[in-house]
């Protein structure tokens, strides 16, 4: 029984917790691409082979070189949608790790070292486990492992193994780009064998790397995948993208600590083993070897290298843990052997349950695996379609994807301006989105360039791009959560225009982030009225002040001193009030009286407004003693026999006696 748990309990808690880190809310945005792709090809019965959804570059060549996972994702998404979606990675990850499991136990490695050395893995790529075709390149590396063990052996058993292996590469290829793994991990394998001396695995191994890239050509972009590749390789000098960047501590710690007790445990082995324990020590390190090198380039191959790690880390853990107990009596090494085990199984249950069981009722990290909306910028879009503003519409790198999947306003209707379909853009759209010292004339030049004529720029409060906007040329027309949307200064737009302008413009550092400025002068070509547009300036300041401050203050009276009419008999009366109370709490009721008065005469009809009025009347003292008994009688008839009614009446009768 004890062995039973002990082989069995790991497992089941190391797939309880791969789950635990799968079944997530939908928030990877390069996903919405995908889908629209895999449609695409569905319905055209054939691949996209240009730039179909963007209007800048619509005809520039477009390498696609995960189509057969686009066509999945689209098939999947008919029959679930996006809970569909996440359960269909969870399998694909589920499989990955149970692969990787038996391979570690048939390794040597324990139990509970396989399923720690996996958890810690799983914990380092969790940022990877998204929604994405390079999943399929995760099951690809611990597929290649597998094979690389039946290569050593020898015999059938790795003819058989070639069999297989080949094909297989040749479906990863058409799955997701990271197949180029395969013949370095394959042929980074070979080497080590020649080092060892078995010469005859090593010219084995060294074919079977010759033949996964041949296969990995298998795909209808051809040789066009090293171009997709070397792409990958001079794109962060101008256009840096976040998952392209070297590790670091500040993000990546848990990788960067990972790594560190792996090159320990590598260290371990080397010098604790003898020549066989070293010999296999060295064979379980090379396949990972590639894939750390590509990790330290870019943090996007830290998930892979973890995994392809872990075997080695297991081992090591395993070795360690038996020479620790190597003096115990057999009955109570017996009776220990299930405590390993089940302590990992706890710790990877508690690692699963904490997260979910501490998170609010209402958060979708509960329970979720729908579609999070919480970054997508959903009002701001509805605004875009409700104003015929996605025709020629600038929209950011990161939320081009969802906006060309969107039910609503997305292709056929409309193209974005750009999205994160790398490839499908020349070098010189990567420049563009890649420079960070454009000044606002230069932006301008670039967005009449590509004839835009609206733009949605999303996470304004950390985008530098926000303040590139020239308020003479470009209107800001909605500014809400994290979303701001400007449009050209076109005569098709002046209504719009009239009717949304805000009266701020932005500015933005790399420590501060972005910031509003009101632009107390408006713009020549704007067609806000002047004391609209100083109401609106008003409305904007106190916003960002967070009071009625002095500047805020300033631009109401400007806005209040412009002809009757000027303003709204709206905003005139909800100004009035406002600025009524506040003169009457500062004592000066006859300012107060007149603001009133104002707001009265505009249509307010507020209570509060009249009584406002009468006690104004009632400061101005005794000459005003008349007047203001008659507009408490007002207030008591409005109020009716409420407690205000009562005070009101009392009151006018005290003033008239």
């Amino acid at each position: 029984m004890a062995r039973i748990v002990a082989r069995r309990l790991p497992a089941a808690a190391l797939l309880l917790f791969v789950a635990g880190l799968s079944l997530r809310p939908m928030a990877e945005s390069d996903l919405f691409f995908h889908l629209k792709t895999g449609q695409e090809i569905l319905s055209r019965h054939a691949l996209v082979s240009h730039n179909l959804f963007s209007f800048t570059y619509p005809e520039f060549p477009n390498l696609d070189t995960s189509w057969l996972a686009e066509v999945g994702a689209a098939l999947v998404f008919r029959l679930g949608a996006f809970p569909g979606l996440v359960i269909a990675k969870t399998l694909v990850l589920l499989l990955t790790f149970a692969g990787a499991y038996r391979l570690c136990r048939r390794q040597g490695a324990g139990p509970a070292a396989s399923a720690l050395a996996l958890g810690a893995a799983a914990f380092v790529g969790a940022d990877r486990f998204v929604e994405r075709p390079h999943l399929f390149s995760l099951l690809g590396a611990v597929a290649t492992l597998v094979a690389l063990a039946s290569f050593e052996r020898g015999g059938p058993a790795a003819r058989r193994t070639a069999a297989w292996f080949l094909p297989a590469v040749a479906l990863w290829a058409n799955l997701h780009a990271g197949v180029f793994v395969a013949p370095l991990m394959v042929g980074s394998s070979a080497v080590a064998l020649a080092l060892t001396g078995d010469r005859a695995a090593a010219r084995r191994g060294a074919s079977v790397a010759v033949g996964a890239a041949l296969a990995m050509l298998a795909t209808p972009v051809g040789l066009g995948l090293f171009r997709y590749l070397r792409l990958h390789l001079g794109l962060p000098a101008v256009h840096p993208v976040d998952e392209f960047r070297p590790p670091g501590w500040t993000s990546d710690a848990p990788l960067i600590v990972y790594g560190g007790a792996v090159a320990l445990a590598t260290a371990g082995l080397f010098a604790t083993g003898d020549a066989p324990g070293r010999r296999a020590a060295l064979r379980l390190l090379a396949p990972a070897l590639p894939l750390a090198a590509l990790a330290a380039h870019a943090v996007r191959f830290g998930a892979d290298a973890a995994l392809v790690a872990a075997p080695l880390l297991a081992r090591a853990a395993t070795l360690a843990t038996a020479r620790l107990t190597a003096g115990e009596r057999p009955r109570l090494a017996l009776l220990r052997a299930p405590r390993p085990a089940v302590a990992a199984a706890l710790l990877l249950v508690g690692a699963t349950l904490a997260p979910r069981l501490s998170a609010p009722r209402s958060s979708p990290e509960r329970w979720g695996i729908g579609l999070d909306r919480r970054e997508l910028p959903l009002t701001a879009i509805a605004f875009v379609d409700r104003n015929g503003l996605r025709e020629r519409m600038y929209n950011d790198f990161e939320i081009g994807s969802y906006l060309l999947f969107d039910p609503v306003g997305g292709y056929p209707h409309h193209r974005v301006f750009v999205d994160p379909r790398l490839p499908a853009y020349p070098l010189e759209m990567h420049r563009l989105l890649g420079r960070g010292d454009l000044s606002r004339d230069a932006w301008d030049a670039a967005m009449d360039r590509y004839g835009v004529e609206s733009a949605l720029v999303a996470y304004a409060g950390v985008n530098r791009r926000v303040a590139w906007w020239d308020p003479a040329r470009w209107a800001l027309v909605f500014s809400r959560d994290d979303a701001r949307v400007f449009v050209r200064r076109l005569p098709r737009f002046r209504s719009l225009i009239a009717r949304f302008e805000i009266p701020a413009t932005f500015t933005f550092s790399p420590e501060e982030g972005a910031a509003t400025l009101a632009l107390l002068a408006r713009p020549a070509a704007s067609p806000v009225a002047a004391c609209e547009w100083d109401r609106r300036v008003g409305d904007l300041l106190v916003e960002l002040d967070e009071t009625l401050s002095d500047r805020a203050r300033a631009a109401y009276d400007r806005a209040l001193s412009a002809p009757a009419g000027c303003l709204s008999p709206a905003d005139e009366s909800r100004l009035g009030a406002w600025l009524g109370a506040v003169e009457l709490a500062a004592r000066r009721p006859k300012d107060a009286l007149t603001l009133l008065d104002r707001a009265l005469g505009a249509g307010n009809h507020e209570l509060s407004t009249f009584t406002d009025r009468a006690a104004a009347l009632e400061a101005l003292g005794p000459g005003a003693a008349a007047e203001a008994a008659a507009a408490w009688r007002e207030v008591a008839a409005r109020a009716s026999d409420s407690p205000l009614g009562a005070r009101a009446r009392a009151r006018a009768a005290r003033l008239e006696n």
